[in-house]
């Protein structure tokens, strides 16, 4: 009868790796049920894979270590080793210790170790607008800062604003002019006419200044309202800084415009 000592001291261990991966993200598969037996003349390793994403593969190695802690390094393995091994149930794997020249007297620990070869993009961040930036474009210039958070037409806004402003500055000046006019006429009917025409000019000019102010109220406002949508600006809660902000004057019912400063 041949003798195997070995056989009275091999220790059937459950080791459970956790997958590294290979790439962004991480895998969900697991190993278990991890065990070998000696058949014949080889030790066969089986073990599953399970969670595994659809089409995942993974690079699996196996190390045999002693009871004292030394590495065996086998190599001379076949089944379902390597590269390019898919998940599932009753993977097996043989192992010819005796052509690794190997001789086991003492107990041994299996541990099967999986890497994932699945490469999971990470998703791009998504990026948002900042509210103080957008406000100070739609001071310098209406409806450019709704136009970079949500695009749009909203530059419209801007050449009625600058229209507005140009026209009153034009109305403004034939004002004056027409009051220096009226001031050296000498005929009567042209004294009335340049002073009719100074008030209508004057009253012109002021209607289109209060039409550039409307507009850039409103498209403020605009702005303001997107503020409370997370999904077109960034915020930081709790921080120090201005923020800006909105409400409704309760007698006027009127968009106010709030600044609130925290330090």
């Amino acid at each position: 009868m041949t003798k195997r000592p070995f056989l009275t001291v091999l220790l059937i261990l459950f080791c459970f790796c956790l997958l590294s991966v290979n790439g962004f993200g991480q895998t969900e598969a697991k190993i278990i049920n991890i065990d070998f037996n000696l058949v014949g003349e080889d030790i066969v390793i089986t073990y599953d894979i399970i969670n595994y994403a659809p089409g995942e593969k993974f690079d699996v190695t196996i190390e045999v270590i002693t009871e004292s802690g030394k590495n065996l390094g086998a190599r001379s393995l076949k089944g379902d080793v390597g590269r390019n091994i898919t998940g599932g149930k009753n993977k097996t794997v043989t192992w010819d210790f005796k052509n690794d020249n190997i001789k086991l007297t003492e107990g041994i620990y299996v541990e099967v170790i999986a890497e994932s070869l699945l490469v999971i993009e990470k998703p791009k961040p998504v990026k948002r607008k900042s509210l103080g930036g957008a406000f100070v474009k739609s001071l310098v210039f209406p409806g450019w800062g709704n136009s970079s958070i949500s695009g749009g037409p909203y530059w419209l806004f801007g050449v009625a604003g600058y229209g507005c402003v140009a026209g009153s500055a034009i109305f403004n000046n034939q004002s004056h002019q027409s009051l220096e006019d009226y001031k050296i006429a000498l005929d009567i009917d042209r004294r009335d006419q340049l002073f009719s025409d100074a008030e209508s000019q004057n009253q012109l000019s002021a209607i289109l200044m209060a039409g550039a102010a409307a507009i850039w109220v409103t498209d403020i406002t605009i702005l303001l309202i997107k503020g409370n949508n997370p999904k077109n600006l960034s915020y930081k809660q709790n921080s120090t800084g201005p923020k800006l902000g909105y409400t409704i004057d309760p007698i006027s019912k009127s968009p106010l415009m709030t600044l609130k400063i925290t330090f």
